[in-house]
């Protein structure tokens, strides 16, 4: 009787796991990179602006603090350069959600803001997006929105730095005080691995300071002023810091005046 060839079937089996495993690696490599401060939702948009030629797309990533980053490319422009967006969701009565958001220049500059709402019921957006002129030079646009796949290849936002010094910025024109924001600077105390040097300065829409060493330890930098009971957290992400406020709200104004804190986004700019 001729003896049955088992290696054949088992090479057969071998040669499907490689290429399965090369698959799942490859499929890994496209992923982008897991956020730093935990699962992200996405978003993705595409928008025309009433009574123009402006078309733009949308996307962003919201974090489980709801914080939210992204960019917005006027895709009915010549260069369709991408501009970095960042801002905060809320939900309000009527079961409504609306994604708040600030577009910067790569200097950090505010150029425009815009405001997406949700009805979770059956689904309808709205939007409006404004630029940064006052009374009756600032434009502003009814966005006719639609929901879109999410690009290919973005994202990752909320992912680690690979360097944690640097300087960050953003700024805003106010309509009566003129430009107001603030600068982030954290710099490497030499012969620590885990202390740096933080530094914030806001006129956002107060003067507010702070100066000091902390340690950078899970991802974060935690802060405080001991004569007012003021906290913040300081995380640095792949291009930009966001600060934000932790303690009681009715205790951070004795530190810097009416509704000053150090919160906000900060976007890597040149040195």
């Amino acid at each position: 009787m001729r003896q049955q060839n088992t290696d054949k079937p088992m090479r057969m089996k071998t040669r499907k796991l490689t290429a399965l495993l090369v698959i799942a690696a490859a499929l890994l490599l496209a992923l982008p990179a897991v956020a730093q401060s935990g699962n992200v939702t996405r978003h993705a948009f595409t928008a025309k602006f009433q009574k123009s030629k402006i078309v733009v797309s949308i996307w962003f990533e919201e974090s489980d603090e709801g914080d939210l980053s992204g960019e917005i490319v006027y895709t009915s422009s010549k260069k369709q350069t991408p501009f970095r967006i960042f801002g905060s969701v809320v939900d309000l009565p009527g079961n409504q959600r609306v994604y708040s958001l600030s577009e910067y220049q790569a200097d950090g500059s505010i150029s425009g803001t815009f405001h997406i709402k949700r009805n979770l019921t059956d689904g309808r957006l709205t939007g409006k997006w404004s630029d940064m002129g006052s009374g009756s030079k600032q434009r502003t646009y009814t966005m006719r929105l639609a929901t879109a796949a999410f690009p290919q290849g973005k994202g990752g936002t909320f992912a680690a730095p690979r360097e944690l010094s640097g300087r960050y910025s953003y700024d805003r024109v106010d309509e009566v005080k003129g430009h107001l924001g603030g600068t982030v600077e954290i710099n490497r105390l030499r012969g620590s691995t885990e202390k740096m040097e933080v530094n914030i300065t806001k006129n956002d829409p107060n003067i507010a300071e702070f100066r000091e060493c902390l340690f950078y330890r899970n991802g974060v930098f935690q802060g405080s002023l001991s004569d007012c009971g003021y906290s913040f957290t300081v995380r640095v992400f792949s291009d930009f810091v966001r600060v934000r406020t932790t303690s009681p709200t009715d205790r951070t104004y004795d530190c810097f005046g009416a509704f000053t804190t150090l919160d906000g986004f900060f976007l890597r700019v040149a040195d």
